[in-house]
């Protein structure tokens, strides 16, 4: 019968003894001694060595294995014996305790990829030493080996990985065989297929670094360039879109570019696609923050570029922006406004008449967002110069500033110089957009001529404010002020709602001295006192039904429009760009400061722009800019404040049959 078991290491100190004590050469008369010597000759030189060896080590009481040939050959003996195996190989059948061996001092493996080892006494197999941590016996020598790092949890004959190469492990898991390099990752045994993102980087690949990838450094695994819509500020980036195109808010060389204009009457200012602001000319209350209201002169007039943007807070960022008269207001990316420049009407909203930006600490995390009431947030903001107007978030509308003719739509003529305890302004329906608006320039004239306009919903318009310039029914005006909204009564059922012939609704709105609704096919309809200067037209009459206006004659559907004192520019399907109405000062970009008059807008001569279209138009009551389709920007007419942002005080636009190349605008942010 063969027995095949492990016994316990603490037996290992006791064979190794037994072993020492039968084969010390002290006892070479006794009968143990004999049968130890001599060796078999049948394991061959290398297992007299070996045994040899193995016989010195016992005498010296330690556990040592017998060296290489002696291993071999009693392994051999052994599995002859056993029926099996062969000369220096790996046994088919392990040997077993107490079986018969012939090479003493011997060790064998018990079974493959096991620590237990046995020790031949001369005679048969005992229990020997097992391997230490880390360890396995070797059954092609019966040697303690280090066992292969990657195989040590698994199985002979498993497939593991050595980084991205394959290995199979051997029997006793003190070996493996190197099978092949994984083109991709080797998990779990397996070659995955080669992918970006896998961390290594393979053929067609720059980089595959998560760390990379992250910074924007390697995009797609390829090293970080414009146009691979990752933004990577060391290569100069500030924006990246995925192309390399201009006039899409992020430049071909991966700058931000402009997608917003607001003009005041002596300055101008651009928010970027990224919610920058800048603001230049100017800056007789702190409108363009440079902490100041000192006047620049030609010398000392800096260019945009040169300009920072406007400090809206820490982190903040613009989604939009408005400016009429000499203040500006910013619609943040959180939903709150915040407001700087002129503050004499309160038209800032910050409860007081201090102006903001003409001084230093004045800005930035300095500058409070307005209380809007009942913590509402805004999704909409218009600045008429002496008062300004928020669309809140959920439809309702607020104005505050000032109110000389119920443009606050409060039904009284208090100026207000916050919204906070404001209720919001009865109209028919929730808001989708407004307009604010003085009369053009400043002053008591243009207190005398605010007004406010709201898109509702439905595509109708209400408006409120001086009946100089608001449609209107004599009943609308209940107190005979030359204001609706003034008084009791004058809002919510009462105030008109605007319609248009044919029953279009509005898509944008525009009010002023000069008000106009963009209808949804592209049609325009303008309404307002100073119709004279703006074509075709000698009624100056404020039309108490809108059904009445007649389309403005344009040759082409209208993409935007703006208004302001006695001009206004339009942006045509084409791109092209038509201005009419008063040239003074060249404001109409046609070469000359003369009024087109009775000329219908189809007729007038489109703003040479060098062969570029307009993406935005805007104008002030004497000057004119808009972002072309490349995303530069050109401004023409008055420049005595440096508002064109040319870095001078010359006009431009009243001389020569077009624009010249010097009315592009030096501007980055």
């Amino acid at each position: 019968m063969t027995y095949q078991y492990w016994l316990p290491l603490s037996l290992a100190a006791v064979v190794g003894s037994s072993l020492a004590f039968a084969c010390s050469s002290k006892f070479d008369s006794c009968e143990a001694r004999r049968t130890c010597s001599p060796v078999g000759g049948s394991s061959g030189a290398g297992g007299d060595a070996g045994a040899s060896a193995g016989e010195g080590a016992i005498e010296e009481g330690g556990n040592a294995s017998v060296g290489i040939g002696g291993v071999g050959g009693s392994i051999a003996e052994s599995a002859g014996d056993a029926g099996s195996g062969g000369e220096g190989g790996a046994l088919e059948v392990p040997p077993a305790l107490f079986d018969a061996c012939s090479t003493k001092g011997a060790f064998a493996c018990v079974e493959h990829a096991r620590a237990q080892r046995l020790a031949c006494d001369g005679k048969v197999w005992q229990a020997g030493t097992t391997c230490g941590a880390g360890e396995l016996c070797d059954s092609s020598n019966g040697a303690c080996v280090p066992t292969v790092p990657e195989c040590a949890a698994s199985k002979p004959g498993t497939v593991v990985c050595r980084g991205n190469i394959l290995l199979t492990c051997g029997p006793d898991l003190v070996t493996a065989r190197e099978e092949k390099t994984c083109a991709g990752l080797c998990k779990l045994g397996v070659c995955q297929a080669p992918i970006c993102g896998d961390a290594k980087v393979e053929e067609g690949e720059d980089c595959d670094d998560p760390d990379a990838t992250a910074s924007g450094a390697c995009v797609k695994c390829k090293t970080a360039t414009c146009g691979d819509g990752a933004v990577y500020a060391p290569k100069d980036e500030q924006c990246d879109d995925g192309n390399k195109a201009s006039g899409d808010g992020c430049s071909a060389t991966c700058r931000d570019e402009p997608v917003q204009l607001a003009l005041g009457d002596a300055f101008t200012c651009a928010r970027s696609k990224m919610g920058l602001v800048k603001c230049w000319g100017g800056n007789y209350s702190g409108q363009i923050d440079l902490v100041d209201t000192n006047t620049r002169v030609d010398a000392t007039i800096p260019v945009p570029s040169e300009l920072r943007a406007i400090a809206l807070g820490a982190g903040r960022k613009a989604a939009s922006i408005s400016a009429r008269a000499s203040s500006v207001c910013a619609l943040l990316d959180s939903g709150d406004v915040k407001c700087w420049g002129n503050n004499d009407y309160g038209q800032l909203g910050t409860g007081d008449t201090d102006h903001r930006g003409d001084q230093a600490g004045e800005m930035g995390d300095a500058l409070n967002p307005i209380q809007l009431g009942g913590g509402a947030k805004a999704s909409g903001i218009s600045v008429g110069g002496l008062h300004t107007c928020a669309l809140l978030s959920d439809g309702h509308v607020k104005c505050w500033g000032s109110n000389s003719r119920g443009q606050l739509g409060q039904e009284n003529i208090n100026s207000e110089p916050s919204p906070k305890d404001l209720p919001a302004i009865k109209l028919r329906g929730l808001a989708t957009a407004i307009s604010a608006s003085s009369w053009h320039g400043g002053g008591k004239q243009a207190d005398e001529g605010g007004a406010t306009c709201a898109l509702l919903k439905d595509g109708t318009v209400q408006c409120w404010g001086s009946t100089t310039v608001v449609p209107h029914a004599s009943s609308s005006d209940i107190d005979n002020s030359y204001g609706i909204g003034d008084s009791d009564g004058e809002m919510g059922n009462m105030l008109p709602v605007l319609t248009f012939s044919g029953g279009r609704p509005a898509n944008s709105i525009v009010a002023g001295s000069v008000s106009g609704a963009l209808l949804d096919d592209g049609t325009l309809r303008l309404w307002g006192n100073e119709l004279i200067a703006l074509a075709n037209s000698t009624d100056t009459s404020t039309p108490a039904l809108l059904a009445s206006v007649p389309e403005m004659p344009m040759g082409k559907k209208v993409k935007s429009i703006a208004t302001f004192g006695q001009h206004a520019c339009a942006i045509l399907e084409d791109m092209a760009v038509k201005c009419w109405g008063n040239g003074s000062y060249g404001v109409l970009g046609l070469g000359s400061t003369s009024v087109t008059g009775s000329a219908a807008p189809k007729d007038v001569p489109s703003v040479y722009l060098g062969g570029h279209g307009a993406q935005q138009v805007a104008t002030s009551g004497t000057h004119t800019c808009a972002i072309l389709d490349d995303g530069t920007l050109k401004c023409w007419g008055y420049n005595g404040y440096g508002q064109l942002g040319l870095g001078d005080t010359k006009n431009r636009g009243d001389t020569g049959d077009k624009l010249s190349a010097d009315t592009t605008v030096s501007l980055s942010f």
